[in-house]
């Protein structure tokens, strides 16, 4: 089958009342589409038939991983010499951004942009800055880890994304490029406006550090991918599945779906276009669906965990005082 806050001040969430319901609609449409081209009696017979013993951990072990590393490259991207971001400040950031990332990455990214601003006393317009120049890393990864793969395979499947990769890339690299070479008094100017703040401390070895980093978190997605698949009885190249797997993330990061249900599998099944496209349905439905629970209870534990703390530690203290 073919698939053709030093501010502390609250975070902006205006939003016009058509787009908070337009994700759902595309995610709906999306899955809906989807189930009615695999049909819905093979995509019942593929879930069935998965190892989900093997499926489950492995998914509950990269919304962990991911967790972890992520708050590893907030704590080096937000922290300088003078005011370093401690491990413990960056995890609670990106948890707690999760209660909304969750359905929303870029919500999640403005809730991290807000946190981390405030407990490093800079302007949300700096914070933001810096999770847009994140974005700007994590896209050049993967576009780079696409373009690897894809000239490694000999698979014709990918030889689109090989073209596609290779135009993308170099056009980001020439954004970034471009950047490094505006005149000093602009670069002086932007540098004294909030959003820009962080070029005056910026270098070239800063970016390859993020590079690495925001690499290694990528690698843990490929990782996932591949055994999953492999579980999951999908037999194909490692270099076909690293090569799509960019793209696949690529677009269930853009803002049309909640979280990327929908867009992930339909991106998925369109690069792969697999002998089996139920089992890559079901298996892609437990990748977005865990990704949404895992996350979302995550966040719920860094909203509750403290309140439990706080009301255990003023029970204890009440019962010694001898107070019933």
């Amino acid at each position: 089958m073919k698939f053709e806050f030093p501010n502390a001040q609250p975070f902006p969430t205006h939003r016009a009342p058509w787009a908070k319901f337009l994700p759902v609609a595309i995610s709906a449409g999306l899955l809906a589409w989807l189930v009615w081209r695999v049909r819905p009696v093979d995509l019942q017979a593929a879930a069935a038939q998965l190892d989900w013993s093997l499926l489950l951990p492995l998914t509950a072990l990269l919304v962990f991983a991911l967790y972890s590393w992520d708050a590893f490259c907030l704590r080096w991207l937000f922290g300088t010499s003078n005011h370093p971001v401690t491990y413990s400040t960056a995890i609670h950031s990106r948890g707690t951004s999760y209660l909304v990332g969750a359905f929303n990455y870029e919500l999640g990214q403005g809730v991290v942009a807000w946190m981390m601003s405030r407990a490093q006393g800079i302007s949300l317009l700096s914070g933001l800055g810096r999770c847009a120049l994140l974005t700007f890393h994590d896209i050049s990864v993967l576009l780079g880890l696409g373009l690897l793969a894809s000239l490694a395979s000999t698979d014709p499947r990918v030889s689109s994304v090989r073209v596609f990769c290779a135009a993308a890339l170099a056009g980001v690299m020439g954004i970034g490029i471009g950047l490094s070479l505006i005149p000093g008094r602009w670069r002086t100017r932007l540098h004294e406006t909030r959003w820009g703040a962080w070029i005056g401390t910026w270098s070239w070895t800063q970016s390859a550090k993020l590079y690495l980093l925001r690499g290694a978190y990528y690698a843990i997605i490929l990782a996932y991918a591949a055994a999953a698949l492999h579980v999951a009885g999908v037999r194909m190249g490692l270099s076909t599945v690293c090569s799509v797997i960019p793209l696949v993330l690529l677009a269930d990061g853009l803002p049309i779906s909640i979280s990327g249900l929908g867009t992930r599998e339909t991106t998925l099944l369109y690069l792969l276009q697999p002998d089996q496209p139920a089992v890559v349905l079901a298996f892609s439905l437990i990748w977005s669906v865990g990704l949404m629970i895992g996350r979302l209870g995550i966040g719920l534990g860094h909203l509750w965990i403290p309140r439990w703390a706080s009301y255990l530690s003023s029970r204890g203290t009440r019962l010694g005082n001898g107070v019933l």
